[in-house]
């Protein structure tokens, strides 16, 4: 089973087993006994489940992993940061589940093909907005959108007519942390055909969000520290946050698969 991972590296750092050496990555995870080379110039860092803590090594040098930390082979020894309660339990989780969940796709058969309006935010995630902002691809064709918001039960909370594709809900009609809400959009085209979007989302927590708030990074933060973030955030339900930053994370790293993937996801 994997013990770390690796949240940041510049330059270039190699696994080693015997004869052979594969480059390592950004997302790769690292299991006991691995050899790690780090090369002249180059910089590591590794996100240890237990104990809970980041490490960054500088090269050059050689480290073995070990179940409970690093075995130095040559080179300095690393630089360690404990890591706050709610990474440590993101990142466990993620290497428990082995990185991704995939999401299944359930289409709704009691309708054609092309009737279904996408883009829909939020969806399938939480907000820590009372008061979030609704948006949707354009429909061509079509007239004014109708938003219904409801409680999870079907209980009515909002309702409104809206020209544009957007809405942010009025604050008098603020969400309830903790809750699960549904909502749905629909217009009718030129041709007659009336289109209907369908989303989930839930509210933060207060406790979740004083959570979020303690461990948030600050101006100037590590590469390291905000993908330790970014999987923070989808433990805690945030997925469209989270993506939002992965994406960031992407277009500051262009050459890392793994990180572009996650921003696609």
């Amino acid at each position: 089973a994997a013990v770390g991972m690796v949240t940041d590296l510049t330059g270039k750092a190699w696994l080693v087993d015997g004869a052979i050496r594969q480059p390592l990555a950004i997302l790769a995870y690292l299991e006991p006994a691995a050899l790690i080379d780090v090369e002249k110039g180059s910089s590591i860092s590794i996100t240890f489940y237990s104990p809970s803590e980041e490490q960054v090594f500088s090269g050059p040098a050689k480290y073995k992993i070990e179940k409970q930390g690093i075995t130095r082979i040559s080179g300095a020894a690393p630089t360690v940061q404990r890591l706050g309660a709610l990474a440590a339990d993101a990142t466990t989780r993620e290497m428990n589940q082995s990185g991704r969940k995939t999401q299944a796709a359930v289409r709704m058969r009691s309708m054609a093909v092309g009737t279904w309006i996408v883009g829909l935010s939020p969806d399938k995630t939480a907000v820590r907005s009372t008061a979030p902002r609704f948006s949707w691809a354009a429909v061509s064709d079509a007239g004014k959108y109708r938003l219904i918001l409801t409680s999870l039960e079907g209980i009515p909370v909002f309702e409104e007519a809206v020209a544009g594709t957007e809405l942010r809900l009025p604050a008098d009609k603020a969400l309830t942390p903790g809750r699960e809400y549904a909502w749905s959009v629909d217009t009718v085209r030129a041709d007659g055909a009336k289109m209907v979007g369908k989303g989930r989302f839930s509210v933060l927590d207060a406790n979740a969000e004083a959570r979020l708030a303690a461990e948030s990074p600050q101006s100037g933060a590590s590469f390291a520290q905000r993908v330790r973030y970014a999987i923070t955030l989808e433990a805690t339900g945030l997925a469209e946050e989270a993506r939002d930053l992965w994406r960031e994370l992407a277009r500051e790293r262009p050459g890392e698969l793994a990180v572009q993937n996650r921003a696609q996801q």
